[in-house]
């Protein structure tokens, strides 16, 4: 049983969970515009509050985001007039493009496949709008999982399993390389776009998952949330003498680029 989210729920909270440091966030659309090429028609589903659609547009992308959730569109719709920059915005779902065939230079896809219950036919319909020779672009957040931020993540998703035998977070994992390789997009190697380093104590991440601040919270029920959370601040009391003490967590966002027509992108470090 996959725990499901409510985006419009948690679309004010977003960014508190995913949003980069500014210039963190223009070396992100920097390296995925690199990947494609400046005025390139750009597509991501998934398209959320407009965290990586607006920096893709500020580096010269023409972006068209797509999601599900109202919620969403609303934040993103108000993040691009807040930094006066153009995104075109659709409700739709990733499983069943409204656009036609070989329509745009690149797909973008940030944190969603793992959430959509066909991830296969968003993957199919992502190959099917993007141009031959045009690329599928994945991203990633990646946190040190030996950090404060890892460790808690990781006795919270624990606790969450215990709590509810049987559940199981969303996933897709490494089946979507391959599985772009069987539709004729095979990936490269991880490109790192960016990283940087943050200062937070366990507290500070124990206390923004009781406010459903971390993305791990969001399926969750109130009485399984505090539950859980219980049980991860027993953990961490015993792993830390001073919950308080700030710990500096490396953070890191990498580019998966697959090539549409076979072709496998070159890396770069």
């Amino acid at each position: 049983m996959a725990l499901e989210i409510a985006f419009d729920k948690i679309a004010d909270v977003y960014d508190a969970q995913r949003a980069h440091p500014p210039a963190v966030a223009t070396a992100i659309g920097q390296a995925i515009m690199a990947q494609i090429g400046s005025g390139a028609r750009v597509l991501e589903i998934g398209v959320g509050s407009g965290r990586i659609a607006l920096p893709v547009a500020a580096a010269g992308g023409q972006v068209i985001g797509i999601d599900i959730s109202d919620g969403m569109l609303a934040a993103a719709r108000e993040r691009a007039r807040q930094a006066a920059l153009v995104l075109s915005l659709v409700k739709a779902d990733a499983q069943a493009l409204p656009f036609a065939d070989a329509t745009f230079d690149a797909t973008l896809a940030v944190h969603v496949l793992h959430l959509l219950p066909d991830w296969r036919a968003a993957l199919a319909e992502m190959v099917r709008v993007t141009r031959m020779g045009g690329v599928i672009i994945q991203g990633t957040d990646w946190r040190d999982p030996a950090s404060c931020v890892g460790l808690l993540r990781g006795q919270l998703r624990q606790a969450v399993m215990d709590l509810l035998p049987g559940a199981r977070p969303p996933g897709a994992g490494a089946a979507v390389s391959q599985h772009l390789t069987k539709l004729g997009a095979p990936a490269g190697e991880p490109i790192e776009a960016a990283r940087w380093q943050r200062t937070v104590s366990p507290a500070e991440v124990i206390s923004g998952m009781a406010a459903r601040i971390d993305a791990e919270t969001w399926a969750l029920s109130d009485d399984i949330l505090s539950a859980a959370i219980e049980r991860v601040q027993a953990w961490a009391q015993q792993r830390w003498p001073d919950l308080n003490e700030p710990q500096v967590v490396e953070h890191r966002f990498l580019l998966t680029v697959s090539r549409v027509g076979g072709i496998t992108p070159a890396t770069s470090e």
